[in-house]
Protein backbone atom coordinates (compact mmCIF):
# COMPACT_ATOMS: atom_id res chain seq x y z
CA UNK A 1 0.00 0.00 0.00
CA UNK A 2 1.03 3.26 -0.42
CA UNK A 3 0.85 6.93 0.55
CA UNK A 4 -2.08 8.47 -0.51
CA UNK A 5 -1.69 11.11 -3.15
CA UNK A 6 -2.05 14.75 -2.38
CA UNK A 7 -3.43 15.11 -5.64
CA UNK A 8 -6.55 14.19 -3.63
CA UNK A 9 -6.47 17.12 -1.26
CA UNK A 10 -8.36 19.72 -1.95
CA UNK A 11 -7.96 22.52 -3.63
CA UNK A 12 -7.63 24.79 -0.66
CA UNK A 13 -5.20 22.26 1.07
CA UNK A 14 -3.06 22.92 -1.74
CA UNK A 15 -3.01 26.58 -1.91
CA UNK A 16 -2.52 27.13 1.25
CA UNK A 17 0.64 24.59 0.81
CA UNK A 18 1.75 26.64 -1.24
CA UNK A 19 0.92 30.05 0.68
CA UNK A 20 3.05 28.32 2.98
CA UNK A 21 5.77 27.79 0.92
CA UNK A 22 6.34 31.09 0.15
CA UNK A 23 5.48 32.63 3.94
CA UNK A 24 8.14 34.42 6.20
CA UNK A 25 9.07 33.08 9.67
CA UNK A 26 6.55 34.80 11.23
CA UNK A 27 3.32 33.73 9.78
CA UNK A 28 4.83 30.34 9.59
CA UNK A 29 4.97 30.27 13.38
CA UNK A 30 1.07 31.85 13.68
CA UNK A 31 -0.12 28.70 11.32
CA UNK A 32 1.49 26.27 13.34
CA UNK A 33 0.23 27.76 16.27
CA UNK A 34 -3.03 27.34 14.86
CA UNK A 35 -2.46 24.01 13.71
CA UNK A 36 -1.74 22.58 17.42
CA UNK A 37 -4.56 24.42 18.03
CA UNK A 38 -7.01 21.64 15.96
CA UNK A 39 -4.28 18.65 16.75
CA UNK A 40 -5.18 16.80 13.87
CA UNK A 41 -2.38 15.02 12.65
CA UNK A 42 -3.25 14.02 9.27
CA UNK A 43 -3.25 17.97 8.68
CA UNK A 44 0.02 18.55 9.92
CA UNK A 45 1.63 16.23 7.94
CA UNK A 46 -0.21 17.09 4.80
CA UNK A 47 0.50 20.66 5.53
CA UNK A 48 3.81 20.78 7.02
CA UNK A 49 6.46 18.39 5.50
CA UNK A 50 7.19 19.91 2.63
CA UNK A 51 8.52 22.78 5.34
CA UNK A 52 9.93 20.04 7.46
CA UNK A 53 13.83 21.36 7.26
CA UNK A 54 13.02 25.02 7.52
CA UNK A 55 10.65 23.91 10.90
CA UNK A 56 13.11 21.99 12.40
CA UNK A 57 15.41 25.05 12.37
CA UNK A 58 13.10 27.96 13.83
CA UNK A 59 13.13 25.79 17.36
CA UNK A 60 9.79 26.12 17.52
CA UNK A 61 7.88 25.48 20.88
CA UNK A 62 5.15 23.40 20.41
CA UNK A 63 2.82 21.62 23.08
CA UNK A 64 4.31 18.40 24.52
CA UNK A 65 1.79 15.76 23.11
CA UNK A 66 1.73 11.86 24.29
CA UNK A 67 3.54 11.04 20.46
CA UNK A 68 5.47 13.88 20.60
CA UNK A 69 7.45 12.59 23.81
CA UNK A 70 7.25 9.08 22.28
CA UNK A 71 9.17 9.92 19.64
CA UNK A 72 11.36 12.62 21.06
CA UNK A 73 14.31 10.29 20.75
CA UNK A 74 14.23 10.03 16.92
CA UNK A 75 13.25 13.08 15.97
CA UNK A 76 16.76 13.34 13.95
CA UNK A 77 15.77 10.16 12.07
CA UNK A 78 11.98 10.84 10.93
CA UNK A 79 11.26 11.59 7.06
CA UNK A 80 8.72 12.39 4.64
CA UNK A 81 7.20 9.02 3.62
CA UNK A 82 8.34 9.62 0.17
CA UNK A 83 12.21 10.11 1.44
CA UNK A 84 11.81 6.61 3.57
CA UNK A 85 13.46 3.20 2.19
CA UNK A 86 13.11 0.12 4.12
CA UNK A 87 17.04 0.01 4.25
CA UNK A 88 17.67 3.09 5.39
CA UNK A 89 18.33 4.37 8.88
CA UNK A 90 15.21 6.31 9.40
CA UNK A 91 11.70 6.06 10.30
CA UNK A 92 8.54 7.30 8.38
CA UNK A 93 6.65 9.86 9.72
CA UNK A 94 3.19 8.21 8.73
CA UNK A 95 4.19 5.51 10.99
CA UNK A 96 3.99 7.49 14.20
CA UNK A 97 0.50 7.68 14.89
CA UNK A 98 -0.24 3.63 14.44
CA UNK A 99 2.98 2.89 16.41
CA UNK A 100 1.83 5.53 19.37
CA UNK A 101 -1.50 4.19 19.37
CA UNK A 102 0.07 0.46 20.08
CA UNK A 103 1.98 1.99 22.66
CA UNK A 104 -0.24 3.66 24.57
CA UNK A 105 -3.16 0.32 24.22
CA UNK A 106 -0.21 -1.08 25.48
CA UNK A 107 0.71 0.82 28.10
CA UNK A 108 -3.13 0.95 30.32
CA UNK A 109 -2.82 2.85 33.21
CA UNK A 110 0.52 3.28 33.78
CA UNK A 111 -0.11 6.58 30.41
CA UNK A 112 -2.10 7.89 32.90
CA UNK A 113 1.58 9.59 34.51
CA UNK A 114 2.17 10.37 31.44
CA UNK A 115 -0.70 12.34 30.59
CA UNK A 116 -0.77 13.84 33.85
CA UNK A 117 3.22 14.86 33.94
CA UNK A 118 3.00 16.38 30.68
CA UNK A 119 -0.57 18.38 30.67
CA UNK A 120 -0.13 21.75 29.43
CA UNK A 121 3.66 21.12 28.96
CA UNK A 122 5.71 22.34 25.99
CA UNK A 123 8.53 21.12 24.39
CA UNK A 124 10.50 23.53 26.03
CA UNK A 125 9.56 21.93 29.54
CA UNK A 126 12.74 20.05 29.79
CA UNK A 127 12.01 18.61 33.65
CA UNK A 128 8.92 17.39 32.25
CA UNK A 129 10.73 15.69 29.05
CA UNK A 130 12.97 14.02 31.29
CA UNK A 131 10.45 13.28 34.11
CA UNK A 132 7.97 11.51 31.83
CA UNK A 133 10.39 10.18 29.08
CA UNK A 134 12.29 8.10 31.48
CA UNK A 135 9.08 6.48 32.46
CA UNK A 136 7.55 6.11 29.04
CA UNK A 137 10.43 5.39 26.69
CA UNK A 138 11.72 1.73 27.77
CA UNK A 139 8.21 1.09 28.22
CA UNK A 140 7.58 1.63 25.00
CA UNK A 141 10.26 -0.14 24.00
CA UNK A 142 8.73 -3.12 25.99
CA UNK A 143 5.61 -2.57 24.23
CA UNK A 144 7.04 -2.24 20.85
CA UNK A 145 9.06 -5.19 20.72
CA UNK A 146 6.16 -7.33 21.06
CA UNK A 147 3.82 -5.94 19.01
CA UNK A 148 1.77 -7.21 16.23
CA UNK A 149 0.52 -5.00 13.30
CA UNK A 150 -2.42 -3.28 14.63
CA UNK A 151 -5.51 -2.53 12.58
CA UNK A 152 -5.08 0.88 11.79
CA UNK A 153 -1.54 -0.32 10.72
CA UNK A 154 -2.86 0.72 6.86
CA UNK A 155 -3.02 4.63 7.99
CA UNK A 156 0.74 4.57 7.66
CA UNK A 157 0.85 4.13 3.82
CA UNK A 158 3.41 1.21 4.25
CA UNK A 159 3.55 -2.56 3.53
CA UNK A 160 2.73 -5.03 6.67
CA UNK A 161 5.77 -6.31 5.75
CA UNK A 162 7.45 -3.21 7.13
CA UNK A 163 5.94 -3.35 10.60
CA UNK A 164 8.00 -5.74 12.18
CA UNK A 165 11.62 -4.93 11.56
CA UNK A 166 10.34 -0.75 11.91
CA UNK A 167 8.40 -1.36 15.07
CA UNK A 168 11.87 -3.89 16.57
CA UNK A 169 13.99 -0.74 15.58
CA UNK A 170 12.13 2.16 16.87
CA UNK A 171 12.26 0.18 20.37
CA UNK A 172 16.07 -0.16 20.08
CA UNK A 173 16.29 3.56 20.31
CA UNK A 174 13.67 4.54 22.99
CA UNK A 175 15.24 1.32 25.36
CA UNK A 176 18.17 3.84 25.09
CA UNK A 177 15.72 7.01 24.56
CA UNK A 178 17.02 8.41 28.56
CA UNK A 179 20.81 7.75 27.56
CA UNK A 180 20.65 9.23 23.93
CA UNK A 181 19.17 13.00 25.27
CA UNK A 182 21.77 12.68 28.03
CA UNK A 183 24.65 12.21 25.51
CA UNK A 184 23.04 14.90 23.31
CA UNK A 185 22.50 17.44 26.34
CA UNK A 186 26.22 16.74 26.92
CA UNK A 187 26.98 17.65 22.78
CA UNK A 188 25.04 20.86 23.27
CA UNK A 189 26.81 22.34 26.20
CA UNK A 190 29.93 21.11 25.30
CA UNK A 191 30.64 18.17 28.44
CA UNK A 192 32.02 15.56 26.93
CA UNK A 193 33.53 13.50 30.12
CA UNK A 194 30.34 11.80 30.76
CA UNK A 195 29.78 10.87 26.95
CA UNK A 196 32.19 8.02 27.32
CA UNK A 197 29.53 6.28 30.59
CA UNK A 198 26.60 7.63 27.96
CA UNK A 199 28.06 5.52 24.88
CA UNK A 200 28.44 2.13 26.82
CA UNK A 201 24.99 1.93 28.20
CA UNK A 202 23.62 2.84 24.78
CA UNK A 203 25.93 -0.16 23.19
CA UNK A 204 24.94 -2.26 26.51
CA UNK A 205 23.74 -5.52 24.55
CA UNK A 206 23.90 -3.96 21.82
CA UNK A 207 23.77 -7.44 19.99
CA UNK A 208 20.81 -8.35 21.03
CA UNK A 209 19.25 -5.42 18.75
CA UNK A 210 18.07 -5.81 15.51
CA UNK A 211 20.17 -4.36 12.75
CA UNK A 212 17.85 -2.32 12.13
CA UNK A 213 17.78 -0.72 15.24
CA UNK A 214 21.44 -0.55 15.55
CA UNK A 215 21.94 1.47 12.51
CA UNK A 216 19.29 3.73 13.70
CA UNK A 217 21.64 4.63 17.11
CA UNK A 218 24.36 4.93 15.49
CA UNK A 219 23.36 7.53 13.29
CA UNK A 220 21.56 9.24 15.99
CA UNK A 221 24.75 9.29 17.68
CA UNK A 222 26.51 11.00 14.74
CA UNK A 223 23.99 13.36 13.92
CA UNK A 224 23.59 14.65 17.57
CA UNK A 225 27.01 13.84 19.07
CA UNK A 226 29.63 13.23 16.44
CA UNK A 227 32.18 14.05 19.21
CA UNK A 228 31.15 10.57 20.69
CA UNK A 229 32.23 9.10 17.32
CA UNK A 230 35.82 7.70 18.72
CA UNK A 231 33.82 5.58 21.47
CA UNK A 232 31.78 3.84 19.05
CA UNK A 233 35.53 2.95 17.41
CA UNK A 234 37.03 2.09 20.80
CA UNK A 235 34.36 -0.65 20.95
CA UNK A 236 34.34 -2.23 17.40
CA UNK A 237 38.43 -2.53 18.41
CA UNK A 238 37.77 -3.63 21.49
CA UNK A 239 37.09 -7.31 22.10
CA UNK A 240 34.37 -8.66 23.74
CA UNK A 241 31.40 -9.74 21.49
CA UNK A 242 32.21 -10.22 17.44
CA UNK A 243 28.73 -10.03 16.56
CA UNK A 244 28.26 -6.84 17.88
CA UNK A 245 30.83 -5.65 17.28
CA UNK A 246 30.33 -6.44 13.51
CA UNK A 247 26.91 -4.96 14.21
CA UNK A 248 28.16 -2.00 15.34
CA UNK A 249 30.58 -1.23 12.40
CA UNK A 250 27.66 -2.19 9.83
CA UNK A 251 25.82 0.67 11.84
CA UNK A 252 28.55 3.45 11.76
CA UNK A 253 29.11 2.97 7.85
CA UNK A 254 25.90 2.57 6.97
CA UNK A 255 24.85 5.73 9.55
CA UNK A 256 28.13 7.74 7.53
CA UNK A 257 26.93 7.04 4.23
CA UNK A 258 23.49 8.04 5.06
CA UNK A 259 24.65 11.17 6.43
CA UNK A 260 27.07 12.05 3.59
CA UNK A 261 24.47 11.31 0.92
CA UNK A 262 22.46 13.54 2.55
CA UNK A 263 25.15 16.52 2.60
CA UNK A 264 26.07 15.50 -0.83
CA UNK A 265 22.24 16.52 -1.92
CA UNK A 266 21.94 19.68 -3.68
CA UNK A 267 19.54 21.44 -1.32
CA UNK A 268 19.63 19.78 2.50
CA UNK A 269 23.16 21.39 3.26
CA UNK A 270 22.36 24.87 1.79
CA UNK A 271 18.84 24.61 3.15
CA UNK A 272 19.49 24.02 6.54
CA UNK A 273 22.44 26.84 6.95
CA UNK A 274 20.26 29.61 5.11
CA UNK A 275 16.99 28.90 7.19
CA UNK A 276 18.38 28.24 10.25
CA UNK A 277 18.32 30.70 12.46
CA UNK A 278 21.77 32.44 13.20
CA UNK A 279 21.89 31.97 16.50
CA UNK A 280 21.69 28.07 15.45
CA UNK A 281 24.27 27.92 12.79
CA UNK A 282 27.58 27.69 14.32
CA UNK A 283 26.68 24.57 16.01
CA UNK A 284 25.35 23.08 13.10
CA UNK A 285 28.47 23.83 11.31
CA UNK A 286 30.56 22.67 14.58
CA UNK A 287 29.01 19.57 14.75
CA UNK A 288 29.15 19.26 10.86
CA UNK A 289 33.07 19.96 10.49
CA UNK A 290 33.73 17.38 13.84
CA UNK A 291 31.62 14.68 11.61
CA UNK A 292 33.61 15.10 8.57
CA UNK A 293 37.07 15.03 11.02
CA UNK A 294 35.71 11.93 12.63
CA UNK A 295 35.31 10.02 9.53
CA UNK A 296 38.91 11.10 8.16
CA UNK A 297 40.63 9.59 11.46
CA UNK A 298 38.61 6.17 11.02
CA UNK A 299 41.04 4.16 9.13
CA UNK A 300 38.37 1.98 8.44
CA UNK A 301 35.40 4.15 6.93
CA UNK A 302 36.63 3.68 3.36
CA UNK A 303 35.57 7.12 2.32
CA UNK A 304 37.37 8.44 -0.33
CA UNK A 305 39.06 11.97 0.54
CA UNK A 306 37.85 13.83 -2.65
CA UNK A 307 34.22 13.20 -1.12
CA UNK A 308 34.86 14.54 1.55
CA UNK A 309 36.68 17.74 -0.21
CA UNK A 310 33.75 18.05 -2.06
CA UNK A 311 31.19 18.52 0.46
CA UNK A 312 33.75 20.97 2.84
CA UNK A 313 33.76 23.09 -0.27
CA UNK A 314 30.49 23.04 -0.47
CA UNK A 315 30.36 23.98 3.37
CA UNK A 316 32.65 26.57 2.84
CA UNK A 317 30.50 28.12 0.11
CA UNK A 318 27.16 27.74 2.52
CA UNK A 319 28.91 29.54 4.88
CA UNK A 320 29.94 32.11 3.58
CA UNK A 321 26.70 33.07 1.82
CA UNK A 322 24.76 32.75 5.26
CA UNK A 323 27.89 34.55 7.31
CA UNK A 324 27.55 37.72 4.39
CA UNK A 325 22.97 37.40 4.12
CA UNK A 326 23.17 37.67 8.40
CA UNK A 327 25.82 40.61 8.40
CA UNK A 328 23.54 42.41 5.73
CA UNK A 329 20.18 41.68 6.93
CA UNK A 330 21.00 42.01 11.21
CA UNK A 331 23.48 44.85 11.11
CA UNK A 332 24.53 46.61 8.07
CA UNK A 333 21.35 46.84 6.91
CA UNK A 334 19.85 48.80 10.04
CA UNK A 335 22.49 50.93 10.54
CA UNK A 336 22.55 52.02 6.88
CA UNK A 337 18.62 53.03 7.39
CA UNK A 338 18.66 54.50 10.60
CA UNK A 339 17.85 58.03 10.38
CA UNK A 340 17.30 58.52 14.09
CA UNK A 341 20.05 57.04 17.04
CA UNK A 342 19.38 53.32 17.73
CA UNK A 343 17.74 53.01 20.52
CA UNK A 344 18.09 49.80 23.53
CA UNK A 345 16.29 47.53 21.45
CA UNK A 346 17.86 47.96 18.00
CA UNK A 347 21.33 47.73 19.84
CA UNK A 348 20.23 44.51 21.19
CA UNK A 349 19.65 43.09 18.35
CA UNK A 350 22.52 44.49 16.47
CA UNK A 351 24.92 42.63 19.44
CA UNK A 352 23.36 39.34 19.25
CA UNK A 353 23.81 39.77 15.54
CA UNK A 354 27.22 40.46 15.91
CA UNK A 355 28.08 37.50 18.47
CA UNK A 356 26.00 34.58 16.33
CA UNK A 357 28.15 36.22 13.60
CA UNK A 358 31.40 35.60 15.31
CA UNK A 359 30.80 32.33 16.15
CA UNK A 360 29.69 31.02 13.12
CA UNK A 361 32.82 32.84 11.80
CA UNK A 362 35.26 30.87 14.50
CA UNK A 363 33.87 27.40 13.02
CA UNK A 364 33.62 28.76 9.33
CA UNK A 365 37.05 29.82 9.07
CA UNK A 366 38.40 26.03 9.93
CA UNK A 367 36.81 24.94 6.54
CA UNK A 368 38.45 27.89 4.70
CA UNK A 369 37.72 31.09 3.59
CA UNK A 370 39.57 33.31 6.69
CA UNK A 371 40.31 36.55 3.93
CA UNK A 372 36.52 36.60 3.16
CA UNK A 373 35.93 36.55 6.61
CA UNK A 374 38.52 39.41 7.92
CA UNK A 375 37.71 41.12 5.11
CA UNK A 376 33.81 41.40 5.81
CA UNK A 377 34.45 42.00 9.73
CA UNK A 378 36.71 44.84 8.86
CA UNK A 379 33.66 46.45 6.49
CA UNK A 380 31.23 45.77 9.45
CA UNK A 381 33.71 47.98 11.81
CA UNK A 382 34.00 50.25 9.33
CA UNK A 383 30.45 50.53 9.40
CA UNK A 384 29.86 51.07 12.65
CA UNK A 385 32.10 54.02 13.21
CA UNK A 386 30.67 55.51 10.17
CA UNK A 387 26.85 55.14 11.66
CA UNK A 388 28.62 56.56 15.26
CA UNK A 389 30.08 59.37 13.27
CA UNK A 390 26.77 60.55 11.73
CA UNK A 391 24.77 60.35 15.22
CA UNK A 392 23.07 56.44 14.63
CA UNK A 393 25.31 55.23 17.74
CA UNK A 394 26.37 56.82 20.49
CA UNK A 395 30.05 56.00 21.24
CA UNK A 396 29.70 53.50 24.28
CA UNK A 397 27.02 51.77 21.67
CA UNK A 398 29.67 51.93 18.63
CA UNK A 399 32.45 50.60 21.20
CA UNK A 400 30.44 47.55 21.80
CA UNK A 401 29.58 46.42 18.58
CA UNK A 402 33.84 47.07 17.64
CA UNK A 403 34.40 44.94 20.77
CA UNK A 404 32.30 42.07 19.30
CA UNK A 405 32.78 42.20 15.88
CA UNK A 406 36.89 43.07 16.61
CA UNK A 407 38.03 42.12 19.74
CA UNK A 408 38.47 43.71 22.65
CA UNK A 409 41.77 45.02 21.89
CA UNK A 410 40.43 46.80 19.19
CA UNK A 411 37.90 48.14 21.27
CA UNK A 412 40.54 49.59 23.54
CA UNK A 413 42.78 51.08 20.93
CA UNK A 414 39.74 52.88 19.68
CA UNK A 415 38.62 54.05 23.22
CA UNK A 416 42.39 55.09 23.70
CA UNK A 417 42.68 56.68 20.11
CA UNK A 418 39.60 58.82 20.77
CA UNK A 419 40.48 59.67 24.56
CA UNK A 420 43.89 60.84 23.14
CA UNK A 421 42.33 63.18 20.40
CA UNK A 422 39.75 64.21 21.97
CA UNK A 423 40.35 68.39 23.58
CA UNK A 424 41.34 69.74 26.75
CA UNK A 425 38.22 71.27 28.72
CA UNK A 426 39.30 74.63 29.68
CA UNK A 427 38.85 75.76 33.32
CA UNK A 428 36.63 78.86 34.18
CA UNK A 429 38.26 81.97 33.66
CA UNK A 430 41.02 80.31 31.38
Amino acid sequence: MTQPSMKAAPPAVHALRKDLSLADDQKIKRVIAMLDDVADPKMNQTLLDPLRVRLASLNLVRPLRFTRLLFLPLDPVIVAPRDWKPEEPAVPRTALAPLARTVRAGLGAEAVFIDKTIAGRKTDAMQAITLAGEALWPRAAEVLAAASPSDDWAEAGLSIKVFQPLSRAVAAVLRRGPQLRWLLRDEEVGVFESAEQAVADILKDIGKEPPEGCALIARLILLQSPHAAPLLRRFVASGGDQAAKAMVRRAIDQGTEQMLSDMESDTALSEELSRGPLANVGAMVRRITTFLHEIEEDSGAGIDRPRLHAIRRKLDHACRERFSDGLNTGLLSPLAAGSAPVDGTGQVLMESCGRELRELESEARKIGGAANYDRLLQEASAAVKEAAAAGTLTPVRKLRLIEILSGPEAAAALYEQEIAGAPVPRLNGC
